[in-house]
């Protein structure tokens, strides 16, 4: 999902791979997205991401819907 990937991006910039402007450049010239996870996710709102991401992980128990530290710091918690 956009929230999966976002996240991962999160996650990347948190841990010094990549800054923002990296990540979706990534994804635009490496995948051809039409546009970047991060100017994807602060378009619709890290809130909005961050409630996906802790929707699916409370229904399925699955840890690959962790949100990151970065993300949850992003939208203000």
């Amino acid at each position: 999902t956009l929230a999966m990937l976002a996240n991962e991006g999160f996650e990347a910039v948190m841990q010094g791979v990549a800054d923002e402007t990296a990540v979706d450049a990534a994804m635009v010239n490496g995948v051809n997205y039409p546009r970047g996870p991060m100017g994807w996710a602060r378009a619709i709102g890290l809130g909005r991401v961050l409630a996906v991401l802790d929707s699916l992980q409370t229904l399925t128990g699955d840890p690959r819907y962790r949100a990151s530290l970065a993300l949850r710091l992003a939208v203000g918690g």
